[in-house]
Order: C-alpha cells, then structure tokens, then sequence
C-alpha cells in the first residue's frame, strides 16, 4: 500500500496536473459532471486486464517468440514495430512502450541498432497504432465514450489512417541496416494456458464494456474478478497514477473551458474540421494529446477531425503524448549514456518529420 501510495506521489505527470486541479477546484469554476466517469470505470477495467497480462508474462511471451524466429536485423526491427503497432491497439500505447523497450535493450546488446533512432521508431508507431482501436489509448477511450460511437463508426474514421500508418511502417525499416543474423534466443518463457483462457475471455467482456455493448460496470466487476482469481498481486501494479491524471484532466479541462477568453479561441478555431484538426494537433503539442481531446471535445462536433487531430498530435513534441515520456524514461533506465539531451534531440527530430508528414495525411483524409 505504502509503495503503491509512493509510486503514484512520485509520478511528475499525476504531481502537477494535482497541483493544476487544486487551483482550477479554488480559483476556477468547476462541476461534478466535468468528469465523464464511464471513461474512467473503461480506463480501470483495461488497466487491471493490462497489469494481470503483464504479470502473467503474456506480452513478453508472445514478442520474444515472434522475436527469436528472425534471421536479420532489419527483419527483428520489423518485427519490433510491428509488435509496437498492433500490440498498442490491443494494450494500448503505454503498455507497447513499457513492454518493447526493455526487449529492445536486450536484443540490442547482441545487434548493434541505433538505439535512440530506434526507440523513436517504436514509440512513434505505438502512438499511431494505438489510435487504430476504441481502446488503444486514453483518449480514444473518452471519444468514444463522449461521443457515444459505435464500434462500427470509430472504425470507419480509424481504419484509412491506420492503414496508411501500417504503409509507412513498412517503409520505416528500410532506414535499418540489413545484416545477416544467428537466430536470437529470446529467453522463451512459459505461460498458464488456463490463466491465459480465462483472461482472454475476461478481456472481451471488458472490451464489450468501453464499446457500451454492456455496462460498463460490469467490465469493472469482471476485471476486478479476475484480479482476484489470476493474480492478487496485481493491484499493487495497477498504474493508479493514470487514472487519478485523467480526473485531474477533466477537472483542468473543465475549469479552463469556463474561461471566457479560452472558450472564445476556442470556438473560433474549431468551428470546421480542418481548423479543428490544426486546433487539435497544436493543443497536443502544448498539453499532451489526451487532455486536448477533453479540452476541445466540449467546443466542437468534428468527431473524425477532432479524432485525426489528437492521434497526429501525439507526434512531436516530447509531451505531445505519455508514452513518449515513458520512452524517455526507459531510455534514461536502460541506455549506458544517460544523455537525455541526446535522446530529446533526436527523438523531436524524427517525430517532428513524422508530424509533418501525418498532418498531410490527416488533411487528405478530411
């Protein structure tokens, strides 16, 4: 309790949007129905199926053995990706970062990628991978549940980016040197099958849950269930700091979006899909992607633009999307040179190409 209370005190993003959301609650006006409490019941219930599918090793299982099965490196970075990819669309992007990186490392110090080079490649396609799935990042979460969409019409908006995203994939490995390679032992560890079973069939009443097929209650009693029944340690790895951001946010949010001035900027440059999609990409760039999305939902009803806006807009800056921060910091854990300068150069660098390129893409698809 103590360390889990320590883990989430510590977390920088949950400490100073704590501090923001104290002074929105003083000095701003701010109501109980800011917080979209189904988004954060959807959010709970995929954080706890996360944490049982982490300490269950499911995620290592499957990436090492499709990882060992590899004869060259610029096959074994394909690989990477790709797992980063559909791997964040599942377990969102957070969890693809958290997962592929140390992996990464390991497999790095037989093959000699350029680490940071590469890092910002898995961390890029997490973020446009996750935004392919209803549930593949926080603020597809709140969009679906804000906007009450269908399976069927958040697919129709994320399926053309998400195959273009995949075309460019395929066309990012080609920057990896392709060399010859022994078969890479991965270090393949064994699995509960009937834990495994029991949690995929968890999995899809949560899901049911965030797409509103059910209550989403229901999702939350069920992943509770099986934290108790798979693995009771679980709840000490939860990542609460998440959620208890993301009431921060709306609280933010919500103040903010009662400023007079903000509201009125706001309105104007929201006001046709393409302004709300620049609108969209520049507030990521400033907030991060998943308050941006809550901030400028309350302004417009350009679903799809809002929806392109926020997924580009996680490329770029540093703070455009959490999971970048998470590759920062598994970067500074895991790399020899802790030069975090370096890695802030080179990473802005790639996700800024990659931002431009995407806000073409997201203009066409308008």
């Amino acid at each position: 309790m103590i360390n889990t209370l320590k883990r989430i005190l510590t977390d920088k993003t949950f400490f100073i949007t704590l501090i923001l959301s104290i002074l929105s609650l003083c000095f701003g006006q701010v109501k109980s129905t800011d917080i979209d409490f189904k988004t954060i019941i959807s959010l709970s219930s995929l954080l706890i199926i996360i944490a049982i599918y982490q300490d269950l090793g499911i995620l290592k299982f499957i990436a090492n053995y499709i990882v060992s099965k590899c004869h060259s490196t610029r096959l074994v970075f394909l690989v990477l990706l790709l797992c980063s990819f559909f791997g964040s669309m599942l377990f969102t992007n957070d969890v693809a970062i958290l997962t592929l990186i140390p992996i990464f490392f390991n497999i790095s110090k037989r093959i000699p990628f350029p680490k940071i080079f590469a890092i910002s490649l898995l961390t890029i396609y997490a973020n446009l991978g996750s935004s392919f799935t209803p549930f593949g990042n926080p603020q597809n979460i709140y969009i679906v549940s804000f906007y009450k969409l269908s399976v069927i019409d958040f697919l129709g908006m994320s399926i053309p980016f998400g195959l273009i995203s995949l075309i460019t994939l395929l066309f990012s490995v080609l920057f990896i040197k392709n060399k010859q390679i022994e078969k890479q032992s991965s270090n393949i560890i064994s699995i509960n099958r009937i834990k495994t079973v029991w949690l995929l069939l968890a999995s899809i009443v949560v899901l049911l849950g965030i797409l509103s097929v059910i209550p989403v209650i229901i999702s939350l009693l069920i992943s509770l269930l099986s934290g108790l029944t798979l693995s009771k340690k679980i709840f000490k790895r939860v990542d609460y700091a998440v959620i208890l951001t993301f009431i921060n946010f709306f609280i933010i949010v919500g103040a903010i979006s009662r400023i007079n001035f903000v509201s009125g900027l706001i309105t104007n440059h929201t006001n046709n899909a393409l302004s709300t999609f620049i609108s969209a990409i520049v507030t990521s760039q400033l907030i991060s992607n998943v308050p941006a999305a809550v901030l400028l939902s309350k302004f417009t009803n350009h679903v799809y633009a809002l929806f392109l806006g926020v997924s580009v807009g996680g490329l770029g800056t540093i703070i455009a999307s959490l999971a970048n921060l998470l590759a920062l910091r598994q970067y500074a854990g895991y790399s020899q040179n802790r030069s975090n300068f370096q890695f802030f150069k080179t990473f802005t660098l790639v996700n800024m190409i990659f931002l431009v390129l995407f806000i073409v893409v997201g203009i066409v698809l308008l």
